[in-house]
């Protein structure tokens, strides 16, 4: 069983800070290994349990990493699954061009991968974005 493996079971069991220090030890594995993908993947994991933690400037910034990393490498699976995790907090953040760009990458990515539900998921908050943006 690999390290995040054990580390969502723990966050599953609420064991938080123990999850953390187990992402954390991925996270130093990773880059010193130079695994981008690995990188990306623990930060968005890590990302998620900030933003249950309510720590949603750190959740922002390392989904913005994860994102920027994936981006990189061309991930489009992972581009679309974490552009829906950080969309939210770009809004919150007062960033909605950005977040409307993420959505709608998000969504043609999805589109291009054949999983129709993600497309019209991302299509559902891209449309609530722009209806708050044009409401302000």
């Amino acid at each position: 069983m690999t390290l995040g493996d054990i580390a969502r079971i723990r966050v599953s069991k609420g064991e938080v800070e123990e999850a953390l220090r187990l992402h954390h030890e991925r996270l130093a594995v990773f880059e010193e290994l130079g695994d981008a993908d690995g990188i990306a993947n623990t930060l968005w994991s890590i990302g998620q349990i900030d933003f249950a933690q309510k720590r949603y400037g750190a959740a922002l910034q390392r989904l913005e990493l994860a994102y920027t990393v994936l981006s990189k490498l061309g991930r489009l699976d992972g581009i679309c699954v974490v552009g829906m995790n950080l969309a939210p907090l770009l809004v919150a953040a007062k960033r909605p061009i950005e977040a409307i760009a993420v959505l709608a990458r998000s969504r043609e990515g999805f589109l291009k991968l054949g999983h129709a539900a993600g497309a019209s998921q991302a299509q559902e908050l891209l449309e609530a974005i722009e209806q708050l943006s044009a409401n302000r």
